[in-house]
């Protein structure tokens, strides 16, 4: 499958199923709490409403239509204060908030690999474990380092969405780096 090399995008203009896995797929949004997340993630930007918050205000939104209580924060440690402030937010909003710094449970790099230095490194996977065993319904990421994100999410559980992609080059804004980009 190439999207972007088709020309005629049937899909979005006559509702054609380009791989066959329409029925398949529809299976799937019959199950109530993923039918309910995509009516929710629908109301953040049907009736002209796309552009109008900013992520941060769609993820208090979202949050709150989808009933949590309870937001866990995985972020970078060099994203500390912008990690209490996105805390403070929730917190004001009302939901019960807790956060895991990516150096959770100290661990040397050479614990990891034998080959590799003293210092304590990042722990991606502590991250996710611990959101999983806490009372969070809902997980933000910060900041977490390329690759970091991957074991992060390939063992996260639970729901949740990328507030801030770490982009040092370009102050964590990575479509700057594309050639069409306007900003």
């Amino acid at each position: 499958m190439d999207c972007l090399a088709c020309s005629s995008k049937n899909c979005k203009s006559n509702a054609q199923d380009c791989n066959g896995q329409r029925e398949s797929v529809l299976s799937n949004y019959s199950i109530e709490s993923l039918k309910q997340s995509y009516l929710n993630s629908d109301k953040l930007v049907a009736n002209g409403r796309a552009g109008q918050l900013s992520r941060i205000q769609e993820i208090v939104e979202y949050a709150k239509l989808q009933n949590y209580k309870n937001i866990a924060i995985a972020y970078c440690f060099c994203m500390e204060n912008l990690a209490k402030e996105v805390m403070e937010i929730f917190s004001n909003e009302g939901f019960k908030t807790s956060s895991v710094r990516c150096t959770i449970n100290g661990i040397r790099e050479k614990q990891i690999d034998s080959s590799l230095g003293e210092s304590v490194n990042c722990n991606p996977i502590g991250q996710a474990l611990e959101i999983n065993n806490s009372e969070a319904e809902f997980a933000i990421d910060m900041g977490l380092c390329m690759g970091h994100d991957v074991l992060y999410r390939q063992h996260l559980t639970k729901p949740g969405t990328t507030l801030i992609v770490k982009d040092r080059v370009y102050n964590h804004n990575p479509a700057k780096a594309l050639k069409s980009y306007k900003e």
